[in-house]
């Protein structure tokens, strides 16, 4: 072994993820129907279902029409972490993000990645197809590790209305194009940021929708204080700020609603809850329906 294969570190979770996505997204493109010609050609013909927009969405809740508005919630179906393993392997998500829409959630956050989160497009199809009648249906958000124009043709077509893009795995170049290229197709972004040089970034290419995501996510670490250590950043921007990963407890939006955060995003907590709807209304203090 050469001192430098005896010094180079690991790799870290993100960057396995993205190697093996990377696999997953050549043979997608190499398989008969699900081609990126072929993907161009459906989006062509309009057989996307319709979207709706994220950002008024995420102004909405059961809350907003009271004196004191409380956070909206973009409430995830998570079957698995690199963190924690097994979740809720063998979940519906169909039954899920019903369970989710009726409690009030103003976006529904699917993990599609197959290996380490166990998730699928299928999952989020049958999420989006079980809310797709109710009126005022949350957003669907597809949640990945997106690094090409395709996998947001997938989510597209397979019905998400935004998806997700993670400044921390994307040079700036491909970040703005991929933010370019979703809201081309009519899907504002979820913008992923850790840190102050993230965030700048993100407003660069003028996200309007930004997550702290609380967990570094090339050590998996959890600080709940790195949202709070953002805030200023957009206080005066026409952004909505959500809080990603680490949210437990009602006392946790509190801490963030004071702060000025728009929404949070809760996967693992929804996931493990004995009573879905009522940890939601104590967790986001929502009045009753």
């Amino acid at each position: 072994m050469s001192a430098t294969e005896s010094t180079a570190k690991p790799p870290t979770i993100l960057e396995r993820i993205y190697v093996q996505r990377q696999k997953d997204v050549e043979a997608a493109k190499s398989t008969p129907g699900t081609r990126p010609e072929e993907l161009d050609a459906y989006l062509e013909m309009g057989l996307a279902p319709p979207l709706i927009p994220l950002v008024s969405r995420l102004k909405r809740n059961p809350s907003t029409a009271t004196p004191s508005p409380s956070l909206s919630l973009m409430a995830e179906i998570k079957r698995a972490s690199p963190s924690k393993g097994d979740i809720a392997p063998f979940v519906n998500p169909a039954r899920q993000a019903l369970v989710y829409a009726q409690a009030g959630a103003s976006v529904i956050s699917v993990l599609t990645e197959p290996t380490w989160f166990k998730g699928s497009l299928l999952d989020m199809r049958l999420a989006r197809a079980a809310i797709d009648a109710l009126p005022d249906r949350p957003a669907v958000l597809r949640k990945e590790f997106i690094f090409s124009e395709y996998q947001i043709a997938e989510a597209r077509l397979w019905g998400a209305d935004t998806v997700l893009l993670i400044v921390a795995m994307l040079e700036q170049d491909l970040l703005r194009m991929l933010y370019t290229y979703a809201v081309g197709l009519g899907m504002e972004p979820l913008v992923e940021v850790n840190n102050a040089q993230e965030m700048a970034r993100a407003l660069e290419i003028g996200a309007k929708v930004v997550g702290v995501n609380n967990r570094n996510l090339h050590t998996f670490s959890v600080d709940l204080g790195t949202t709070s250590g953002l805030v200023d950043m957009v206080r005066e921007r026409d952004v909505v700020l959500c809080a990603l990963s680490g949210i437990q407890g009602p006392e946790d939006v509190k801490a963030y609603k004071e702060q000025g955060v728009n929404a949070v995003l809760v996967g693992e907590s929804l996931m493990r809850a004995g009573d879905t709807k009522v940890f939601i209304k104590e967790l986001l203090a929502w009045p009753d329906a």
